[in-house]
């Protein structure tokens, strides 16, 4: 090494530079290591986030569809429990004006004997746990069901609310087969028993699991098979999705049950020969009204 003029000159050996120069690929390696380092950090953590994001929108959307099933099951109910309305304009408009306060009477009160009576007992029997596919034996007063807030949601309250519209239809059927020639007292006996016990074990047959349920027909837990049915996967049960059976030809039975046992109203045949008396409506507006609200509520 040497120097002239003031100006320093440093000459390194081969094996000099050659130390430097693998000293700055280690450092550029290094480098190049901790960027790779960060990024890989960093699309793990937007993975993890998108993941996050991706299940909460997942658990989101099944939130909503639980409750956009919990709320059209509550409109249906809704569409149901207007036919009351329906039964009551119907009736009123064909009996006689001084017995339209008494039907229209009967009518507020099978629904709300139906919404006692189903909430303390009938719902039990219509879905509790079966006892030989018959009658259910559980959840009585709705003991089984979450009855305070937040996660929890309606836990069947939407089911419950339902089917009561479905009992009280089911009970009101009944009022105009009798009207005009059924006395208070007996009426409210009978609007209380069929919500209570008719209507109910009916509801266990054919919805719950009953013996004659499309549900009812395969083998319970033990592996024992249902009444009637084999038992096995082959088994066909009873499917009635709008109640024409359960609903309606429940209520009809009964009416004409009561229509037999009580006879025709008073004056409506000729003593002599036997023909029927003109006993038109007293209202057809009434009766048209309450047609239309029927042919509505039925859609639920």
């Amino acid at each position: 090494r040497g120097s002239g003029n003031n100006i320093m000159a440093t000459y390194y050996t081969k094996a000099e530079v050659d130390l430097q120069l693998a000293a700055k690929d280690a450092q550029l390696a290094a480098l190049d290591q901790t960027l790779r380092d960060l990024i890989a950090a960093q699309n793990t953590a937007q993975d993890e986030n998108t993941a996050t994001l991706l299940a909460d929108e997942a658990d989101a959307r099944g939130l909503l569809a639980g409750d956009a099933d919990m709320m059209w099951i509550v409109v249906c109910g809704a569409l149901v429990f207007f036919m009351q309305s329906g039964f009551g304009m119907l009736e009123a408009g064909a009996v006689s004006r001084k017995n339209v306060q008494n039907i229209l009477f009967k009518n507020f009160l099978d629904a709300s004997g139906a919404a006692v009576m189903f909430w303390l007992i009938g719902y039990g029997f219509a879905y509790g746990d079966t006892a030989g596919g018959f009658i259910g034996t559980s959840n009585f007063g709705m003991d089984q069901m979450y009855n305070g807030v937040g996660e929890g949601g309606s836990d069947g309250w939407h089911s419950w609310f339902f089917q009561w519209a479905f009992a009280g239809a089911a009970a009101t059927i009944a009022s105009g087969s009798v009207a005009e020639r059924c006395k208070l007292e007996a009426y409210f006996i009978y609007s209380i028993i069929i919500s209570t016990f008719i209507y109910p074990i009916v509801v266990h047959w054919v919805w719950g699991a009953g013996f004659l349920s499309a549900w009812g027909a395969r083998p319970d837990d033990n592996g024992n098979a249902r009444p009637i049915f084999s038992g096995n996967d082959t088994s066909n049960g009873v499917i009635d999705f709008a109640g024409s059976g359960v609903v309606h030809m429940c209520g009809g039975v009964t009416g004409l049950m009561g229509a037999i046992a009580i006879g025709p109203r008073k004056n409506r045949f000729d003593p002599v020969t036997g023909k029927p008396n003109a006993m038109p409506p007293h209202n057809q507006v009434f009766c048209a009204l309450g047609t239309g609200i029927l042919w509505f509520g039925w859609y639920g």
